[in-house]
């Protein structure tokens, strides 16, 4: 039989390529030709089976219950009717986790009270240099001048701002802003390992006293979007079957990142997924997570034709050692309200000292990398060295032939010098304190019995410390040119922590404009030579909208504290949502 590819069907193919999943695995994308260009211009993958009759009907619907909240608190101000879809079996997200703190600048009211100058101008600046000048600037500048009034819109909603801090972005002007204890209104705050929850609360019982619904264990498989025209609803696993649900004024998405999917994850960086699902570049441990991050929504965006940033800095990436995780529930239910029961832990604490008052050594027992590049200094601006994987340290890791199965070895001295918590290390609980997983640790008095703990080859891992020994008599590393002083490891008992790759807060998905309105993706395609004066200038998929994590337009390694402007790329598309013409 003759196969022949449509202009859509090729689409496709492309959108889906570029989301970094594969077109054979999908089920539902359409085939034909496009029609009309319409008032999205030409668009390439649609639904040929959108229902001829809905379970449900209503004007917006935003799919994720984290900060889809805010989405969803615009769209009814402004009049729309809202559903929010969370896919959980409680609202709030990968949100909740969250340290919670945001870097926002803009002269804003918590600036403007500690006595702190700042103007968007020079916001914008620091925002620009932080991504290396890869974030979209037009985006990122009307980021910037929403700013304010984003910080202020949250004050009024019940949080309350602690004073401001330096931030992330670097330079004198601090605009670092982290929410303070507020009992009665919220849980936790400032100095709480996921302050992320106090946003969460105060968005859930706004959407509460607004009358919104979310709709609990609903799951988006799929959008529907007409030929060359608009999202017009959404398919959803619900807890009584399939249902399609109509969206006649727009469909907001806020799913979140794909750090979970490691099919996705291994398209663009494959050195990120290991064969050891648990434990090198996958997700954490078993029964730890409440959400996976899968992709729902960039999936289900590709396969209609929606544009993609820049993806190929998939995330930060985490080295824990001793642990496989960094949070997690207990074991009693967890009371949502009040985030109850949640633990927050990353093994063996990432100090300076940990790198230098120990050794990392390989899967045959070998040292691998300086150590001491972990601790390099923060760049200005930037993210940390260790944290990003074309820097030194990372990039010595992910060289590694895997499955890698390296591990932090000290001894006694160190550990204590270093103040390693010995008495949960040996009662290890991965849903507890530090979250030690007993998978991960080995303790030994013997170099020997260490070594056949932690699988490796102990004739070359006493090489290893015996030259690393003898270079701290010396005082000078022979092999990495670790500066000093190094701390021998001759003391019983031996102690060892593997590393586990943890991929966190990924960075980029669908390309969004100034109205956080999804791109479509044939123009590029269609038209590669024609200049586009602006990013709104555009062709969109009509009635789809983005933010959060799977709307990220912040650019390549841009630091942390991204919070609020996530929240304001979701107000813009709960509002604007409600204001388009209903179909």
């Amino acid at each position: 039989m003759e196969h022949t590819v449509s202009r859509r069907g090729f689409l496709t193919g492309a959108a889906l390529a570029a989301a970094g999943v594969a077109a054979g695995g999908l089920a539902g994308c359409a085939s034909g030709a496009p029609t009309s260009s319409g008032s999205g211009g030409s668009s390439a993958s649609t639904s040929s089976d959108i229902p001829g009759t809905w379970d449900e009907e209503t004007e917006v619907i935003v799919v994720g219950g984290g900060v889809g909240m805010a989405a969803a608190i615009e769209a009814a101000d402004a009049g729309a009717k809202v559903v929010v879809l969370e896919k959980g079996d409680h609202a709030g997200g990968l949100w909740m986790t969250a340290g919670g703190s945001c870097t926002m600048g803009g002269n804003n009211v918590v600036q403007q009270r500690d006595g702190v100058k700042d103007d968007n101008d020079a916001w914008f600046a620091a925002e620009m240099n932080s991504c290396e000048y890869r974030g979209n600037a037009e985006v990122m500048r009307a980021l910037v001048d929403a700013g304010a009034d984003t910080v202020k819109w949250m004050e009024d909603l019940g949080i309350i701002w602690g004073p401001i801090s330096a931030g992330v972005l670097g330079g004198e002007v601090k605009r670092g802003l982290a929410p303070e204890p507020n009992p009665g209104v919220y849980e936790g705050g400032k100095g709480t390992p996921n302050s992320g929850i106090c946003w969460t609360q105060v968005w859930e019982k706004k959407l509460s006293e607004q009358g919104v619904p979310i709709k609990l264990g609903h799951r988006m498989t799929r959008l529907y979007r007409e030929a060359d025209g608009p999202v017009v609803g959404v398919e959803v696993e619900t807890p009584d079957g399939v249902k399609n649900l109509k969206a006649t004024k727009g469909v907001v998405l806020c799913t979140g990142t794909w750090t979970d999917n490691a099919r996705m994850a291994a398209g663009w960086d494959p050195r990120i997924v290991g064969p050891d699902t648990y434990g090198d570049g996958g997700v954490p441990a078993d029964d730890l997570l409440y959400v996976d991050s899968s992709g729902d929504g960039h999936i289900a965006a590709a396969q209609i034709g929606a544009a993609f940033a820049d993806m190929s800095f998939v995330s930060y990436l985490y080295l824990f050692f001793g642990a496989r995780s960094y949070w997690g529930w207990g074991e009693d239910p967890v009371d949502w309200s009040t985030n109850k029961n949640y633990a927050a832990g990353k093994g063996l604490t990432r100090k300076a000292d940990l790198y230098q008052k120990s050794i990392l050594v390989n899967g045959k027992g070998e040292r691998y990398v300086n150590e001491a590049s972990a601790s390099d200094p923060r760049p200005v601006g930037r993210g940390a060295l260790s944290e990003n994987p074309e820097m030194p340290f990372m990039a010595a890791y992910l060289s590694l032939d895997q499955p890698r199965n390296v591990w932090m070895v000290a001894d006694s001295v160190a550990a204590a010098e270093m103040k390693w918590p010995l008495d949960e290390m040996g009662k290890p609980n991965p849903k507890t304190g530090s979250m030690f997983d007993p998978a991960c640790l080995a303790k030994a008095d013997t170099l020997d019995d260490l070594a056949k703990q932690m699988g490796i080859d102990a004739a070359t891992l006493k090489a290893t410390v015996e030259q690393y020994n003898a270079d701290a008599d010396a005082g000078v590393d022979s092999v990495f040119g670790k500066p000093g002083p190094l701390n021998k490891i001759a003391t019983p008992p031996f102690y060892g922590a593997k590393a586990s790759l943890i991929r966190h807060t990924q960075r980029n998905g669908v390309r969004v404009n100034t109205k956080s309105q999804v791109l479509d993706g044939w123009s590029a395609i269609e038209n590669p030579l024609e200049p586009v004066a602006s990013i709104d200038d555009e062709p969109v998929i009509p009635h789809l909208y983005a933010a959060g994590e799977l709307g990220n337009a912040l650019g390549w390694r841009r630091v942390h504290n991204s919070l609020g402007h996530y929240a304001t790329a979701a107000r813009w598309a709960g509002a604007n949502a409600a204001k388009a013409t209903a179909v």
